[in-house]
């Protein structure tokens, strides 16, 4: 580390950074042990003795730079300032601080709010807020979309929001993230006429960057197949947004969804373009002309970690070469981090930079390595040797953000390693492609055409390949606990195996074969099981305005009472419960329970079906006049789902008793309608009990009293309809008598579920509210005896 201040500089102002986050401290007091510090560090710098004193003073101070630069920096903390977690029909006004590229069926940018009116109040309240415009006539919307500069003042009339939060375990706190960024909260408008421009004052430099975006996008658009077009926004112009669902997770499942971040391959292919273009120029003008341009594609892709990292290392280099001193790319990469951090100290708490940072670091300290030996190796092809010299990049730079890839991602892709040998070239070829056709269409967009129909098959091949090894059952495997202490660990132990120095095989190999097996049993210690063994868990899943409730048995039985609403824009079965369930290590969901065929219960069930997570199927007797209950039995019949209806019926899985009190022979049962012939379901466990009722009506309670009476006695009761008016009679709590009642809402409705006085009524028999709404998942663990809340988020 002699040979590299800057690093040992660079880590010390991290250190200041993670301070300031993780420990309360004033900064008065850091301020008065900084000062006497400057004047101490001044004094040893003109003496000749630089001993441990002195270390230690420069250390301290260092840290202490870097904690205030935290402290200090002047960016929004994000923080959201309602007390309301959504407020409908409100009004905002500020300027735009960004737009960003055009999207299929909305625009996105930023706000800086002055103020707010809601209910006739306005009052004054400063903030960041990201703004979405949606409208279905995408004409009016685009029209929109091309008058808005940065720089306007607007007003926009919609809901504002705070980011959703952690409501389900191992789900993404999206309000954390946008709080990272600066971003106080939501606001969305749903007709273009929500947004007025106020005037027209206009911020030139970030407006001509944002015409140059849109523009190169709608070249693109012209040039490319959708697919085509969306992925060269990503990779060029750093906004991968519109990539969808799907496709991420098939990169993410490869291995290769580093490809899809702008990076040093890109900055590379920009300084070969630019040395091409200004090669016979004077060797000082080339060299300015190639970093002004560098520094122009750092502001035009928004100046995401990877591309300011690799800019910085790649100016350094060109100074270096221009200047005739020696290049030190560790001292350069601490330089690139440590202008990121000075500009925005927040910057170390960012993904992209930790994936940056890990994976250039690890190529540099690993890969060295490696190259030693297959160099050393008896290999004699030149062309084999090359490929593994190739993987060695890749493998190295796996080695070093793994980590990270296991916090965010929670997959470790087994195939990662060959998926890249390909994928990467291929990105390459697709990046200069895609750069060369935006250049020539400003010459002739017939030869722009060309490139573009070459470039097409590239992208094409690519995605090919990533939808076949993404989709692959073996493709990954699935890390649903991945900790800061995991982390620590990892780096530990593959620091002693690479800090050690042997040549020989066996020794190397047993080596190995420790720090794996090590990482793995200490990784795994601070773990936490949620499900337990031989206890009965429900655990009602927030899926929004909806119903879904996980059930395990005490013989390790999963069920699935409803799974949500499921739409084109978000399906809650494939992104709410799948992940729950690998966040919960459930392969498959053993008995489905469908308690009625409203949207909002049934529909996530049909991806899981398709996907073939579900081995059986419960529900109500179908009702032919209704098409949707129709193509449901269908897709469960295609899907050779075997299902069942309900009807007044009991089986035991383990030590629990599940009763159906669906009276199908009642002749009163006919005429109810879908809500009221919702499965209602008791499960008996020891001395608890629980009742769940779907979306049951007044007439369905009053048939369960009549024909269950004292039976219905739970001391869990799932509310009927959300806590609709509709449900919740007072006769019918009175023979329930529920110690818990469970409410499942999405925030703040446009159904105002649930109603003020059904929650009067709970709370006037002295059952306790659980409302996900409030406070997203609830888990109840029942062990016979007693039923125990588990607060999943602080396990």
């Amino acid at each position: 580390m002699r040979d590299y201040p800057l690093i040992k500089f660079t880590i010390l102002f991290a250190l200041g950074i993670l301070i300031s986050r993780f420990i309360e401290i004033e900064e008065t007091a850091i301020l008065y042990i900084t000062a006497p510090i400057l004047v101490l560090s001044s004094i040893v710098f003109f003496k000749k003795n630089h001993g441990i004193i002195s270390n230690s003073i420069m250390i301290l101070l260092i840290i202490c730079l870097g904690f205030l630069s935290s402290r200090y920096t002047d960016y929004s903390d994000g923080n959201y300032p309602f007390k309301k977690l959504k407020i409908t029909k409100s009004t905002m006004w500020g300027k735009l601080r960004s737009v960003e590229l055009a999207r299929e069926n909305h625009i996105a940018f930023l706000i800086e709010c002055d103020s707010v009116r809601n209910n006739s109040i306005t009052y004054a309240t400063n903030g960041i807020y990201l703004a979405k415009l949606y409208d279905k006539n995408f004409s009016r919307l685009k029209n929109k979309y091309e008058y808005l500069a940065i720089g306007n003042t607007v007003e926009i009339k919609g809901t504002i929001s705070k980011g959703r939060e952690e409501r389900n375990p191992g789900e993404f706190d999206y309000n954390k993230y946008l709080k990272s960024i600066g971003v106080s909260g939501l606001i969305n408008a749903y007709k273009s006429s929500d947004l007025k421009i106020l005037d027209d004052d206009q911020e030139n430099f970030p407006n001509i960057i944002f015409s140059l975006r849109k523009s190169i996008d709608s070249k693109f658009k012209e040039l490319y197949s959708n697919e085509g077009a969306l992925l060269l926004r990503g990779l060029i112009l750093a906004d991968r947004s519109e990539i969808d669902y799907e496709t991420r997770e098939k990169f993410v499942n490869s291995g290769v969804i580093h490809v899809l971040a702008v990076s040093g391959l890109h900055v590379g292919y920009i300084i070969l373009i630019f040395l091409f273009v200004f090669g016979r120029m004077n060797i000082y003008l080339k060299y300015i002309l190639t970093i002004t341009g560098l520094l122009f594609f750092v502001i035009l892709t928004g100046s995401p970690p990877s591309v300011f990292r690799a800019s910085v290392m790649a100016i350094i280099l060109i100074i270096s070469e221009w200047s005739n001193r020696n290049y030190n790319v560790f001292n350069s990469l601490a330089i690139a981090a440590l202008i990121l951090l000075m500009l925005n100290p927040n910057e170390l708490f960012n993904p992209g930079f930790q994936l940056s940072f890990s994976a250039v670091l690890s190529i540099l300290i690993i890969y060295p390595r490696f190259k030693t030996f297959i160099d050393n190796s008896i290999l004699k092809n030149k062309l084999i040797k090359n490929v593994l010299l190739f993987a060695s990049v890749s493998l190295a730079a796996q080695i070093g953000t793994l980590p990270f890839t296991l916090m965010y991602f929670h997959k470790l892709s087994i195939i990662s390693l060959f998926a890249n040998l390909i994928v990467i070239p291929l990105i390459g070829f697709i990046v200069g492609l895609g750069i060369v056709t935006i250049i020539l269409t400003y010459l002739s967009f017939w030869l722009a055409s060309v490139f573009a129909a070459s470039n097409q098959l590239f992208i094409d091949i690519l995605y090919t390949i990533v939808n076949f090894s993404g989709g692959l059952s073996f493709s990954y495997l699935y890390i649903p606990q991945f900790s800061y202490l995991d982390m620590i660990i990892f780096y530990v132990f593959i620091s002693i195996l690479f800090l050690v120095k042997t040549q020989n095989l066996v020794p190397k190999s047993l080596i190995i074969i420790f720090a794996v097996f090590n990482i793995i049993i200490f990784a795994s210690l601070d773990d936490v099981k949620l499900l337990k063994d031989n206890e009965l868990t429900v655990f009602m899943i927030d899926v929004g305005q909806g119903d879904g409730i996980l059930i395990q048995f005490p013989d390790g039985t999963i069920g699935l009472i409803d799974a949500g609403d499921a739409s084109q824009n978000f399906d809650n079965g494939m992104r709410t419960i799948y992940p729950l369930m690998r966040t919960l290590s459930i392969k498959k969901i053993d008995i489905g329970f469908v308690s009625h065929l409203d949207s909002d219960h049934y529909k996530g069930f049909e991806s899981l079906i398709r996907n073939n997570l579900v081995d059986k199927i419960i529900k109500p007797e179908v009702d032919s006049t209704l098409k949707k209950d129709i193509e449901f039995e269908n897709l469960i019949k295609e899907h050779n789902v075997p299902f069942k209806y309900y009807s007044h019926s009991s089986f035991v899985l383990g030590n629990a008793k599940i009763y159906f009190l669906n009276d199908t022979s009642d002749a009163e049962y006919d005429l109810l309608d879908s809500n009221d012939k919702s499965g209602i379901i008791k499960i008996v466990h020891g001395d608890n009990t629980f009742l769940f009722v779907g979306d049951a009506e007044k007439k369905a309670e009053k048939l369960l009293v009549r024909n269950y009476s004292g039976f219905l006695h739970s001391d869990v009761l799932k509310v009927g309809h959300h806590g609709s008016r509709t449900s919740s009679t007072v006769e019918f709590l009175e023979k329930v008598s529920p110690k818990f009642a469970l409410i499942s809402a999405g925030i703040e409705n446009k159904f105002n579920h649930p109603a003020p006085d059904v929650v009067d009524r709970y709370e006037g028999i002295g059952a306790s509210m659980l409302r996900t709404d409030i406070s997203g998942a609830i888990v109840l663990q029942s062990d016979g005896k007693e039923i125990k809340m588990i607060d999943w988020r602080n396990l």
